[in-house]
């Protein structure tokens, strides 16, 4: 071999063991790049694992705000409270509900002075402090007061509003002793004058034992009440047709056989148990009428289908 190929050989140099000023034996920046690309691709397509989800369970108040809003609800409670006492104490106090006046409404028997009497309300006390219920009891100890009704009118005034028995007869049950009855048979009151108004007699009931006690439950006993019934029954036909006028007293004292004076006329009329009473009062009237200035005694207490209806004149 020549001597210039040989110097040709050994001018060729090795790019790992020597060293060429400017030039890097490094990487080129692209392919640094690619590598990049390729790691980051890697590591995005692992799967990461899953995290454990918290599941949101509302929170539990803390001990300090339980206790506040337990000490914050006591307070109101006591606020409220102190304002009822306070108020009540005013209205009880205050002379501004004093009673000034008692109003006394649906009267007509009984005189409105008595009712405020019997109420024994004290005027100027406070009309708070006036017991209704006693105010009721305290009325209708009066046997005409059937019922009462007690408000108050604020600020000062007290209404007492009263449903009156009304007399409807009366029974007689001594020498001109005449206790005076409503319609359901209480006992109002006695009479030494008798009024103007039906008279019966013949009752059942003991009125000297009734007239003796208090109070307006005095009545009369089961069986003069039915009778009572029929007395009523017996004023209203007469009513309808014009003949009540005529009738002076009512004598129940056999059910069977009710009888009715006719002062005026002289007569007597037997009415018997009053079953179809319509038609009987009708035979009256026309006995009325046909034997005018007789006295005597009418028969109508038979059966009215065999017109067993007849008049006997006194002798």
């Amino acid at each position: 071999m020549s001597q210039k190929k040989k110097q040709n050989v050994n001018n060729k140099f090795n790019f790992d063991d020597e060293y060429i000023i400017g030039i890097s034996t490094t990487a080129s920046p692209s392919k640094q790049k690619s590598s990049k690309k390729n790691v980051s691709k890697k590591t995005k397509n692992k799967v990461k694992p899953k995290k454990m989800q918290k599941k949101n369970f509302p929170e539990r108040p803390k001990m300090h705000e339980k206790r506040r809003y337990a000490w914050d609800k006591i307070v109101k409670i006591v606020l409220v409270f102190c304002l009822f006492v306070g108020a009540g104490a005013f209205l009880c106090i205050s002379p501004v509900f004093n009673v000034q006046e008692i109003i006394v409404e649906n009267n007509n028997l009984v005189p409105a002075d008595t009712i405020r009497s019997l109420s024994r309300v004290e005027l100027y006390k406070n009309i708070f402090r006036v017991d209704s219920s006693e105010m009721l009891e305290y009325i209708q100890e009066n046997p005409y007061i059937d019922s009462a009704r007690v408000s108050r009118v604020l600020p000062n005034k007290i209404k007492i509003a009263v449903e009156e028995r009304i007399e409807k007869y009366l029974l007689e049950f001594a020498e001109g002793k005449y206790a005076i009855l409503d319609g359901q048979g209480y006992v109002l009151g006695i009479a030494a004058e008798p009024k103007e108004l039906p008279v019966i007699t013949g009752a059942k009931t003991n009125i000297d034992e009734l007239v003796q006690v208090k109070g307006n439950k005095n009545r009369l006993c089961e069986k003069d009440l039915k009778r009572l019934e029929t007395v009523a029954n017996i004023i209203q036909t007469a009513q309808n047709y014009e003949v009540y006028t005529y009738i002076t007293k009512i004598d129940i004292s056999n059910s069977d056989n009710i009888k009715l004076i006719l002062a005026s006329e002289g007569k007597i009329v037997h009415l018997g148990n009053c079953t179809d009473l319509n038609t009987r009062i009708l035979f009256m009237k026309e006995i009325i009428n046909s034997q005018k200035g007789k006295n005597g005694e009418m028969f109508i207490n038979g059966d009215l289908t065999e017109k067993r209806v007849f008049f006997r004149e006194n002798v």
